[in-house]
């Protein structure tokens, strides 16, 4: 018996000892690669941070004119914390305006904010008062829980500059 019959053997129907449909058998193989190769990728879509924090999650954006810089995720799940790394650039010991709108604060709870600012109503978002620093910084630290699921809008004002930037929120 060639190697080629030998082959055509193994894979032929067989009946004893156990009824074997060899057909199904290779379309299970094919479903079985197919769901490695998803799971592998899915894996590796979350170790780049598609899901969360990771390289394609984390996003700085600056401001036309340089005053406003933005660190954030681009990606976010619905019930978990983040947090948002604002820098305001300007003159030194100057007072400092930032206003925080659109979905910003609709869509999450503000846990902390770092430093603590005194803040005020404004236009459906708030409005923050601060002094920048001796170098003309401020750097402000918020932890946020999203509460909210889809793709948010949100903006930032500073020094008559605007800075709009999306996340989305996982269900």
């Amino acid at each position: 018996m060639g190697e080629q019959e030998k082959n055509e053997a193994d894979f032929s129907q067989r009946e004893y000892p156990v009824p074997e449909r060899i057909e199904s058998q290779r379309r299970a193989w094919k479903l079985e690669r197919i769901s490695l190769v998803l799971l592998v990728g899915i894996v590796l879509l979350a170790l780049t941070g598609v899901f969360s924090s990771g390289p394609l999650s984390s996003a700085q954006m600056t401001s036309p004119g340089g005053n406003l810089e933005v660190a954030y995720e681009r990606f976010e799940r619905l019930g978990s914390s983040s947090r948002l790394h604002i820098i305001l650039h300007g003159e030194p010991s100057q007072p400092a305006k930032l206003r925080l709108n659109g979905d910003l604060l609709a869509a999450h709870d503000l846990q902390s904010l770092q430093p603590p600012l005194p803040a005020r109503s404004w236009n459906g978002g708030m409005e923050l008062q601060g002094q920048l620093d001796e170098r003309g910084e401020l750097h402000l630290y918020l932890a946020l829980l999203a509460t909210q699921a889809g793709l948010l809008s949100h903006r930032l004002e500073f020094a008559g500059e605007q800075l709009s930037f999306r996340q989305f929120v996982y269900p």
